[in-house]
């Protein structure tokens, strides 16, 4: 890049993915080292297996990917420097820095038909903001944030969000919309706090539920339709 990017600290929600990415990685790794062991001498098991890991290697980087650019975009860097750095258009990141789920909050539909999201330059500025102030608050000890401004005492997002995740699994985008009175930064990083301690589940990228009561099987965390 032309010039260095320096953070203070990593965005919290995106240590937990990089966190969450790791032990997904060292968890396929394990398992295919397990298959092709066990059936080296059975084509098909074994190419199975390679091409699964294969395939959710590359899908696991392309996330990374993207909220690498949402965590340098926070920091100061602009859209050429970021394609610069990695040989492509700044269009091209453009395109595709909604789709981090750092920055999703922030995008807008774009296009004519409205099919794509992409975080305009007002939203970038407003998701920087808020990193900048979640930057200068106190974290708590255990990563989870506290109380909105008015709110009563006990009245936590870690209590609250999943009093909003009764009704069924939700976006991150409708959880955020549901608790108007946090900022976006401090309800993601406490969603994926509750997903470690397994009070909520992930059920897939950006999209949470309660997890399902013994016996209920997995209909709580069904995946909302697009």
């Amino acid at each position: 890049m032309s010039r260095p990017i320096k953070l203070r600290r990593p965005p919290q929600f995106t240590a937990e993915i990089v966190d969450d990415a790791r032990g997904r990685l060292l968890e396929l790794l394990d398992d295919l080292r397990v298959l092709t062991t066990e059936h080296a001498d059975d084509i098909e098991v074994w190419g199975s297996a390679v091409t699964a890991a294969g395939w959710e290697i590359a899908s696991l980087g392309q996330w990374l990917g993207l909220e690498g650019e949402a965590v340098l975009l926070l920091g100061g860097a602009s859209y050429p420097e970021i394609a610069e750095h990695q040989g492509t258009s700044a269009s091209a990141v453009h395109g595709r820095v909604g789709r981090s789920l750092t920055l999703a909050p922030y995008a807008q539909p774009a296009g004519p038909d409205g099919a794509t999201t992409r975080v305009t330059a007002e939203g970038l500025a407003q998701a920087r903001a808020e990193y900048a102030a979640e930057v200068g608050a106190a974290v708590p000890a255990d990563g989870v944030a506290g109380t909105a401004e008015g709110s009563a005492p006990g009245d936590s997002l870690a209590e609250r969000i999943p009093e909003v995740l009764r009704a069924g699994a939700l976006r991150t985008t409708e959880i955020v919309a549901a608790l108007p009175g946090y900022r976006r930064s401090s309800v993601l990083s406490t969603l994926s706090v509750l997903a470690r301690q397994q009070v909520i589940a992930r059920t897939g990228h950006g999209v949470y539920a309660l997890p399902p009561a013994p016996g209920e099987g997995d209909g709580a965390g069904a995946t909302p339709a697009s």
